[in-house]
């Protein structure tokens, strides 16, 4: 094998690959976006239960429990705090490079064909000049979107981790809520009954 065919034949390679690079990463944003969502179900859900034991504690009550359930239901909310900071980091804020459009490249295939026409060998330096500049476009991208996709994974699974440790404590905080009285749904309260009028019995 020539020198020449050595070095198309590495160039056909690098092309392939970067190729490859950068339908992967697009792919991944694809799937870093269809991730969001349970992390935003689980947030939505525990605020909503945070939300219903604050409405229906009763602030009567005082002991050790009381303070067992403050303190659970303080971590549950910092941890659901961080979690909602790192997924808007994951969710926005990245940046994402593409390669040119198509009448960019049918612009340029012109461009080369027109540089190198007064060549004998116009065709193939044309091509391999159209393949390059792809081909680097390519490599350029991928490696961009690689960072970005990266950093929002990242970010993805610090959110993950500090839901998971927000829904531990609220499930405690939740124990403490039903089975120490703190729950004034469950408490009986006097009914008192006001008869105006004198009340008809039938047959």
């Amino acid at each position: 094998m020539s020198t020449d065919e050595k070095s198309n034949s590495i160039n056909d390679e690098l092309f392939g690959l970067c190729e490859k690079l950068y339908f992967h990463e697009v792919d991944i944003r694809d799937k870093v976006n269809a991730r969001l969502q349970m992390p935003f179900a689980i947030g939505v859900a525990m605020v909503g239960i945070l939300s219903f034991m604050l409405q229906n504690l009763d602030r009567t009550v005082s002991g050790t429990w009381l303070h067992i359930f403050y303190g659970c239901y303080f971590f549950s909310g910092s941890f659901i705090f961080l979690g909602t900071w790192y997924f808007i980091k994951a969710a926005w804020g990245t940046e994402y490079q593409f390669v040119a459009p198509g009448i960019f490249w049918t612009n340029y295939k012109s461009e080369c064909y027109s540089f190198y026409q007064h060549l004998d060998n116009a065709d193939e330096l044309a091509r391999d000049a159209f393949r390059s500049m792809l081909s680097d476009q390519y490599g350029r991208t991928s490696s961009a979107n690689a960072i970005a996709n990266d950093m929002r994974a990242y970010h993805l699974h610090l959110t993950l981790k500090f839901l998971i440790h927000a829904g531990m404590y609220a499930m405690f905080a939740l124990m403490v809520f039903y089975f120490s009285g703190l729950n004034k749904q469950e408490k009986d309260s006097p009914v008192r009954v006001l008869i105006t009028a004198p009340i008809t019995l039938e047959k």
